[in-house]
């Protein structure tokens, strides 16, 4: 089925760059055109140069720069082709790249969660250069190698059918032995791409977490998990070009001794006289470049098993279910903000139900507190409502409108949503708290920095909202963070706030102020608050605890 899908896909790339494919091949056609003409221009002024060898005339100079103008259009069709092939290459690549990309964006949560960044990260890096590589620099060497082959074999059946009949028996021979020879290469290939993969993953994971490693000395063994990995990496290379450096001069040896029983045939058919002197020149020639092509076509057979591998982890990646859409593609239209869970069922993959039949109503600009055991579904129950997970039975309402039938985008504009792990991207804080506003409004940020509390320190930095955060906020506390992060859900002006464990990196005084000020900050808003801190419990309109996937109401 994959390869059905890759063909497919093949095709669709064919057809979005015709044109330049067509000149491509219209040059390389050319050039192969070229390159089989000198053969036959050596053939036939052979037999002037013995006749007239004691001199230079007129006609000499005539054949010598009818010559090197050939070697001339041979040059620059060569660089045309060469160079255009490549750019298609490029172009592929920045295409792929922004398309991979793009579907990257639309998986589900639960795939991040399941897998490695890096597996993703490799997919964006080494597997598509893998495939940018085979379009460009593989394919330049691939079409003229073909047509010399056809070319030079129907110029030598012209010439003496006997010796054509020879290489077509031998082209055959030397394929099955490169076929036997190297059928190992592919899943050397794949192991090696995933190989990479990994490599790639257990980097990234490091350094996201070099503060931990730090903290309990695992530098050493850290190094020596990435040098394990990168050793195991290196066999497979080693055994991979190994193969690769066996198939071209193996095929080059075989072809070698097709030319050489070619040329022993051929002086023989001129003892007899069968064929002269021009033809005799020509055919050995057009031997002498049938065995070019054959070398590079076995070089090239290591490199198409490499993007058999890389295309296979693309193709599985792009056929993965992507995060469910409604097909109306319906808005969601708010006249009010009540919440309503209607028998709401949910199970991650594989594992037991962390809901079953749980329901609940928040009306509209009321707080509700849901506190529980570490596990029980508290942020799920959030994640359902943002549509990050589908319920497997059930229904969830905003207003009257079941969020199933809504566009995803719709639902999450209406939600401003403060998480436990705050993120933020590595830019200055006016870069993160305008980040979810298209065209943000300067009056309207400082407003929201001044209720959510973050221009309290915002204003005693140097450079104050043009203070870069670091990678993931690193150069903020945690307490700052979780402040930028309110003021980023204010700016959205959302119907409903979600606010998890909001005040769990907050220092004794400021998780104070804060729930002192909760009812003036929120009393617009819809607002689900998770928190240990049963103090909140004091500005929430409705209680819950959820235990064991049952929610019960405390107030």
């Amino acid at each position: 089925m994959f390869n059905t899908l890759k063909f497919e896909y093949g095709f669709k790339v064919f057809k979005e760059h015709k044109i330049a494919f067509a000149y491509v091949v219209f040059l390389m056609v050319c050039e192969t055109a070229v390159s089989l003409s000198v053969p036959f221009f050596a053939g036939q002024y052979s037999e002037y140069f013995i006749a007239n060898a004691t001199g230079m005339d007129p006609t000499h100079t005539y054949i010598l720069l009818l010559w090197f103008v050939l070697f001339g259009i041979h040059a620059l069709l060569k660089f045309l082709s060469t160079y255009n092939v490549n750019l298609i290459g490029a172009r592929l690549m920045a295409k792929l790249s922004c398309r991979l990309y793009d579907h990257i964006q639309v998986m589900p949560i639960q795939y991040f969660k399941e897998n490695k960044r890096g597996d993703v990260l490799s997919m964006l890096s080494n597997d598509l250069a893998v495939i940018s590589y085979f379009a460009s620099s593989v394919l330049t060497n691939l079409v003229p190698s073909v047509l010399v082959l056809i070319g030079a074999s129907i110029l030598m059946f012209r010439i003496e059918p006997t010796v054509a009949l020879l290489i077509i028996f031998f082209v055959p021979a030397i394929f099955i032995v490169l076929k036997f020879v190297s059928r190992g290469m592919q899943p050397i290939s794949r192991a090696l791409i995933q190989g990479q993969a990994d490599s790639m993953a257990i980097a990234s994971e490091n350094i996201g977490a070099i503060s931990l490693i730090k903290a309990f000395n695992r530098e050493s063994s850290e190094s020596d998990k990435f040098k394990h990995k990168t050793t195991e990496i290196l066999e497979l290379r080693s055994q991979q070009l190994r193969l690769q450096a066996i198939l071209s001069p193996l095929v080059q040896f075989m072809a070698s001794i097709a030319v050489l029983i070619v040329v022993v045939i051929s002086f023989m058919r001129f003892q007899t006289g069968t064929i002269s002197i021009p033809d005799l020149i020509s055919l050995m020639l057009y031997g002498l470049i049938f065995t070019r092509p054959l070398g590079a076509l076995a070089g090239l057979y290591g490199q198409v098993q490499q993007v058999i591998g890389a295309s296979d982890r693309l193709f599985k990646f792009y056929h993965l279910e992507s995060e469910p859409q409604p097909s109306s593609n319906q808005h969601l239209s708010i006249d009010n903000a009540d919440i309503t869970f209607n028998n709401i069922s949910f199970a991650f993959k594989g594992v037991s139900p962390v809901f079953e039949s749980l329901s609940f109503k928040l009306k509209a600009k009321q707080t509700m507190l849901l506190y529980g055991e570490n596990g029980g579904g508290k942020t799920t129950l959030l994640h359902l409502l943002m549509k990050f997970h589908e319920p497997t039975k059930g229904q969830i309402l905003i207003g009257n409108q079941d969020i199933a039938m809504v566009n995803n985008s719709s639902v999450r504009a209406a939600i401003g949503m403060v998480s436990q792990d705050v993120l933020l991207c590595n830019g200055t804080i006016t870069d993160n708290i305008t980040y979810g506003v298209i065209d943000p409004n300067m009056e309207k940020m400082l407003q929201a920095c001044h209720i959510s509390g973050a221009d309290r320190f915002i204003q005693d930095l140097p450079l104050g909202y043009q203070t870069a955060v670091g990678e993931g906020g690193v150069l903020l506390s945690g307490g700052q963070k979780q402040r930028v992060s309110l003021a980023r859900a204010l700016l959205l002006e959302p119907h409903i706030l979600l606010l998890d464990e909001p005040t769990s990196m907050l220092d004794e005084f400021s998780r104070q102020s804060f729930k002192d000020e909760f009812k003036r900050l929120f009393s617009e808003y819809t607002v689900i608050v998770i928190s240990h801190d049963p103090s909140f419990s004091d500005v929430a309109d409705v209680v819950y605890r959820l235990d064991n996937g049952e929610l019960n109401q405390e107030k």
